[in-house]
């Protein structure tokens, strides 16, 4: 082993995986990478030269991680990078003191709070008598169960009024701007008195190859959105040709719930409601995964559906 390879930190091994990952991953997914290692990794494991890094150091870097009360999806990402970081290593002959073994933790279902019953009707029923273009955009939302980010992807071109559906094609996001990272690298910026913005809004293709996808709408919203129609080549939440991002959209959304009276609650509650409404309907779960963009039908039982007390207490009933 040479010198360089003898000394190499974990620090700069991952510089090396980050250039090589960059441009094989969409933007927002490198700009979670990044961020991730940023914050999570490279504090605790950057220092470590590669070589002297074994189970007992990795065990106790996760062991901390899990003390932070950090989701189960963070984890396992930080497990997912550690891996890959040093397989690269691996592949140029930099290798660890001995084969490291990761504990995967075992999956929570988190703790979702859902809309009451009431509130959700109370919502709808507002959002069905509004003329406003957000608010008919989140009925779109409640009625199909999209995505926030693809909510605000949403162009009228998507939609194809002969066959009543919508075409979900893009996702909206706010990613760290990579030009500082370029220039960052190039040692610019900084000493020209350059400022740029930290973060920029990303339109890009949805999350996975199934969430592009096409879903059928209601009647009476095909109806109500006649009334709203603009160009194809407007976005159907802002009615410009400038979209709106997520954050903007959340905060919009908690100001309307406070006008409605209704509890505060995250707007991705609404995909939420609209699965267990289906289920609770009795309609099929492979339809329903199909409209909500998974790859599985256990992905939409498990993480997505969720049945309220009153259903709970027909279901006893029912045993007797």
């Amino acid at each position: 082993m040479t010198k360089e390879k003898n000394r190499c930190t974990f620090s700069q091994l991952c510089s090396e995986w980050e250039e090589s990952v960059q441009y094989q991953v969409k933007p927002s997914t490198y700009a979670v990478y990044f961020t991730m290692l940023e914050k999570h990794i490279l504090p605790e494991l950057g220092k470590y030269q590669v070589r002297k890094m074994n189970n007992r150091i990795v065990d106790q870097f996760l062991q901390d991680k899990q003390g932070q009360d950090l989701s189960w999806n963070t984890l396992r990402l930080i497990i997912f990078l550690l891996k890959a970081i040093l397989h690269t290593g691996e592949d140029k002959g930099i290798c660890t003191a001995e084969k490291i073994h990761y504990y995967i933790p075992k999956y929570k279902k988190p703790y979702m709070k859902v809309f009451d019953r009431g509130d959700a009707q109370r919502l709808i029923s507002h959002l069905e008598n509004s003329e406003k273009t957000f608010e008919m955009g989140l009925l779109i939302s409640i009625c199909t169960g999209i995505r926030v980010g693809e909510l605000c992807g949403l162009k009228w071109g998507d939609v194809n009024w002969s066959r009543g559906t919508l075409q979900i094609n893009r996702t909206v996001s706010r990613i760290r701007n990579p030009e500082i990272d370029e220039r960052a690298e190039k040692g610019r910026g900084a000493e020209t008195g350059d400022h740029m913005s930290k973060t920029i809004v990303y339109i890009g293709t949805p999350k996975t190859g199934t969430s592009i996808r096409e879903i059928p709408l209601p009647d009476f919203l095909i109806i109500k959105m006649l009334d709203s129609k603009r160009g194809d080549s407007c976005y159907i939440l802002s009615g410009t040709e400038k979209c709106m991002e997520p954050r903007g959209v959340q905060r919009r959304f908690k100001n309307l719930l406070r006008r409605c009276n209704i509890p505060d609650i995250n707007i991705h509650s609404l995909r939420h409601a609209f699965a267990s409404k289906w289920i609770e309907n009795g309609f099929d779960s492979k339809a329903l995964s199909e409209i909500l963009g998974h790859s599985s039908v256990k992905i939409t039982m498990d993480i997505y559906v969720h049945s309220n007390m009153e259903q709970k207490k027909s279901y006893m009933n029912r045993m007797v």
